[in-house]
């Protein structure tokens, strides 16, 4: 897939994967092992493919029709040992002293979340993540005798809106992944379910109740439209030119998912609303900031909240003319190498939407905007996601790898400036365009799909 990979064994290279990013292989006659690891060169990236009669392929690509060369000096790195383990630690020694553009582990500081537990929001609550479930999970953790020491309010806090409905408000009523996914941010701080948390509203004695069974029905309402959808396409694919019994079936489940967030959204608006109400009572203690100010109040032990975004900002990355930046929407385009892994839905929904790009020129101001901001209400690292979707996008500026170079260029030093140079949790990263350029001060990610 574009961000996530799995090992492989076997015996004959025309078995490789797609957009294989190492080999090892095993050599009895001299009883080593010897590494194969495709690199960088110039605007090039490569990887390995599958070739005919045994052979492998390396394949090295730009990603723009504007960027070509004829030949190259040194696409790939082969290392040889009689160990395995030690043998990729020389391998990547070597490769980061002749790329320069990464740096390893022991290099760089490493962020203290390694050695704590905590909570990620999003299998709890999917799109539906808001301020008084999250209050309620971690609170179910302390009650239970595990206290989370750091929080990740994963995806669902952004102001983010879909083509076609008003610029200005929030996409309304999304729930599970890939709803969300042709969505663009649309401003930096959050969403108005956060917004409009008003400071001590979950703190006193008439702090709202907390529903367990919400969540699930509407992730199980959410599920019944995504299967009802899924038979309406394959219907479509089969042939079938009448779907409007289909379509019948979808909108009665969509209004039934509506009326579900009507009667969970009044509830809940009126009892978050209903915080301190002294003169103290403005900006500072209201959305996001006082949020995080009582997360920590009432839980002394949590240590860190991160938040989730893409590395475009949204799924579909920023709306044009929503902000200060200069965003475009850019289509979307595989290279035949990715075309070749895995169907993925994020990718597909992706090429459906294309990405509000901001311009590679503005990338520190990009990332700046959104994480000073954080830092400012109480936020103390992001987990960056969707992290390949760059090359999607490159055929204008000047390939795959000058793009990546220019966003990774300014999330570090965003990172470095905000969020105290470890406050970054990566994700959706496992192709070597972020390894080789994305891990000058990275130092943690996630290693699952």
């Amino acid at each position: 897939k574009t961000w996530w990979s799995t090992m492989w064994v076997g015996n004959s290279g025309s078995d490789l994967q797609m957009e294989t990013q190492w080999v090892m292989l095993n050599i009895p006659e001299i009883k080593s092992y010897v590494v194969i690891i495709p690199i960088i060169e110039g605007s090039f990236r490569s990887a390995m493919h599958p070739g005919t009669d045994g052979q492998v392929l390396i394949c090295a690509e730009s990603g723009s029709t504007h960027v070509k060369t004829s030949s190259f000096d040194a696409i790939a790195y082969v290392h040889v040992s009689d160990n395995p383990y030690r043998l990729m630690k020389e391998a990547y020694a070597a490769v980061r002293v002749h790329l320069n553009t990464f740096r390893l582990l022991e290099e760089k500081p490493v962020t203290h979340l390694v050695d704590k537990f905590g909570w990620c929001t999003w299998d709890a609550f999917y799109l539906t993540v808001d301020p008084v479930g999250i209050w309620n999970g971690v609170s179910d953790f302390v009650e239970g005798g595990i206290s989370p020491r750091f929080l990740i309010i994963d995806d669902g806090w952004q102001s983010i809106n879909l083509d076609g409905e008003d610029p200005t408000r929030d996409a309304k009523n999304l729930v599970l992944g890939g709803t969300q996914m042709t969505a663009r941010l649309y401003r930096f701080d959050e969403c108005e379910k956060f917004r409009k948390y008003k400071g001590g509203s979950l703190t006193g004695p008439n702090a709202p109740s907390f529903d367990p069974k919400k969540p699930k029905l509407l992730i199980a309402k959410a599920i019944e439209i995504e299967h009802a959808e899924k038979e309406r396409d394959k219907a479509i694919g089969s042939g079938v030119t009448n779907v409007s019994k289909f379509e019948t079936k979808i909108q009665k489940l969509k209004e039934e998912l509506h009326g579900i967030f009507g009667k969970e959204e009044e509830e809940e608006s009126s009892a978050i609303n209903k915080g301190c109400t002294s003169c103290s009572c403005k900006a500072d203690n209201s959305g996001m900031k006082a949020f995080t100010r009582d997360l920590r109040t009432k839980f002394k032990g949590l240590d860190d909240i991160f938040v989730w975004h893409a590395l475009a900002g949204a799924w579909g990355g920023v709306r044009p003319g929503a902000t200060h930046l200069n965003s475009k929407i850019v289509p979307c385009k595989l290279s035949p190498g990715l075309d070749g892994t895995m169907t993925d839905l994020a990718v597909v929904k992706i090429i459906e939407g294309s990405i509000g790009l901001v311009h590679p020129d503005q990338a520190d101001d990009f990332f700046d905007s959104m994480h000073s901001y954080l830092s400012k209400v109480g936020i103390t690292g992001v987990k960056v996601d969707v992290m390949h979707t760059l090359e999607y996008v490159s055929e204008e500026y000047g390939g795959r790898v000058d793009l990546a170079k220019a966003y990774y260029k300014g999330l570090t030093n965003s990172l470095l400036k905000n969020f105290k140079g470890t406050g970054l949790f990566s994700s959706m990263q496992q192709c070597n365009d972020f390894f080789y350029l994305g891990t000058k001060q990275n130092s943690i990610g996630r290693v699952g799909d």
